[in-house]
């Protein structure tokens, strides 16, 4: 047993196949009626010795987003005391470099305790890792007069300022913090970086399959939270502060599923570019630029950036659909984009004369995944490279009518650990191959102990040289963007 003294007071953790252990360690207040919708406050001390051995509540959610949602959804008990951090270190003493893992799920659902980040893949690689949870839903996104916007990055923050106090502890270096995340938690890594109160937290940043696209502007935010407001009754704020929680839930649900299924640009605004309605929102305050103005403009966080998508990052969320024709198609797209001053008929004939091969089930998937995915972190990737470095990777090869690696399928490889029982985990995550896995850990390894591992003459992207690490079960290569090209049929 191991015992650190924080701020808030002492922990204890353990030692499991020789990586320190500590689970849910607060890094702020449980969320309780009363600071719901507030800002994150300071925990308050304890008197004696926390156990840090179980790993301990998530936010509060329920399955939303269709299929690919519910398989994001967290099946782990849920609760008030969430904004914790789960911590494993290959030594307490030294300075090991640090890796800040977000979590996806649509801003809605998912969690920093789920079983696949706990394999403990870095710290087996000298590495401290620290996966988080944060607000969800409407708890951490909902705009709502006198709340502060985008609390579920605030939390972000709070926790990234707890490790720049704390991380040196655990055998960590707060001077070399990358702060990574997939899918929504990809989006907040973009959008943290646009946030003025994130400068000097972390050094590094990784970005998988998430960029620009999930930000509104606070009128297309008030859509939703009007929306949501009419089906609770017109509740205020300290109404919401009161109500049980399993009503906001369901709300919340309401909201996510009927955004995601029916696409209506007049009710939804920018909401159905995403199709997620709980996001971060423009503010002042806190976000006062979407992140790819910000970086177009040289303000953001200025750090070394590793960013990617997968090949094939539709190929799962069009698993509900099948027998389109090309004007169905066409009716799918047309909400999509809309917000953009675009036309579905018109993108859908872009892509087929650009695309001559693909059905329509591929044409939809190549709109979409390009929409979301492909596209802004092309022009993210742009924009970044003005004024640092930024490496950029495509996952998988590139199959016909748009098939390949699927959004996620990457993740498992990721956090792969050679000697890890593959058992205790989903069975979507069980069958890896150990060679790429071996290969995508030791890139993701490289960039985040030392970037200048990195072949910087023929991996940096750039405007000159749109140089892309195409990373396949076969080979490794630098090609150029191979999604690049499809960003003019947008203008």
């Amino acid at each position: 047993m191991t015992q650190i003294i924080t701020e808030s007071g002492a922990v204890e953790g353990f030692t499991e196949n020789g990586i320190l252990t500590f689970l849910s360690v607060p890094y702020a207040a449980p969320i309780v009626p009363g600071n719901r919708f507030a800002a994150p406050q300071d925990v308050t001390p304890w008197i004696g010795v926390r156990s840090a051995h179980r790993l301990g509540a998530v936010c509060p959610q329920i399955p939303t987003y269709g299929p690919v949602g519910k398989g994001a959804t967290s099946t782990l008990g849920a609760g008030e005391d969430f904004l914790t951090l789960n911590i494993r270190s290959p030594a307490r003493e030294g300075k090991a470099p640090v890796l800040v893992w977000l979590h996806g799920g649509g801003y809605a659902v998912g969690s920093g305790n789920e079983p696949l980040l706990q394999t403990g893949a870095f710290a087996a690689s000298g590495i401290v890792e620290v996966t988080l949870n944060y607000r969800l839903g409407a708890l951490g996104f909902l705009s709502l007069e006198g709340a502060p916007e985008n609390r579920g990055l605030l939390d972000i923050i709070k926790a990234l300022e707890w490790v720049q106090k704390h991380i040196a502890l655990f055998g960590g270096d707060p001077e070399r913090v990358t702060l990574a995340g997939r899918s929504a938690g990809g989006f907040a890594v973009s959008t943290l970086m646009a946030m003025p109160a994130s400068k000097g937290l972390f050094s590094r940043a990784m970005i998988q399959s998430g960029a620009t696209p999930a930000i509104l502007p606070y009128k297309d935010a008030h859509l939703t939270t009007q929306r949501f407001l009419k089906r609770l009754g017109q509740l205020s704020l300290q109404g919401l502060e009161e109500i049980p929680i399993h009503h906001l839930l369901a709300a919340q649900q309401y909201i996510c599923n009927e955004s995601y299924e029916q696409h209506d640009f007049i009710r939804d605004g920018r909401v159905t570019i995403v199709g997620i309605p709980f996001q971060p929102v423009i503010d002042a305050a806190s976000l006062p630029l979407d992140p790819e103005t910000a970086a177009i403009r040289g303000l953001v966080t200025q750090v070394p950036v590793m960013i990617g998508t997968t090949s094939a990052e539709y190929l799962s969320h069009s698993s509900v659909h099948s027998h389109l024709t090309f004007a169905d198609t066409a009716r799918l797209v047309d909400p999509r984009v809309q917000p953009l001053g675009l036309n579905g008929i018109d993108i859908v004939n872009r892509y087929r004369d650009a695309l001559p091969h693909h059905d329509p089930l591929g044409i939809w998937r190549a709109v979409a995944g390009d929409l979301v995915f492909q596209n802004p972190t092309t022009r993210y990737a742009l924009a970044l490279s003005n004024s640092q470095p930024v490496y950029k990777y495509v996952f998988g090869g590139i199959g016909p009518n748009e098939t390949g690696a699927a959004h996620g399928d990457e993740l498992a490889n990721v956090w792969w650990r050679e000697g890890y029982d593959r058992t205790l985990l989903p069975a979507r995550y069980q069958n890896v191959d150990p060679g790429i896995s071996r290969t995508v850990q030791n890139i993701w390894r490289n960039f985040i102990y030392r970037v200048d591992n990195f072949d910087k003459k023929s991996g940096l992207f750039s405007e000159k040289n749109k140089n892309t690490l195409l990373i396949t079960q076969k080979v490794q290569s630098i090609v150029i963007d191979p999604f690049f090209p499809r960003c003019s049929l947008w203008d």
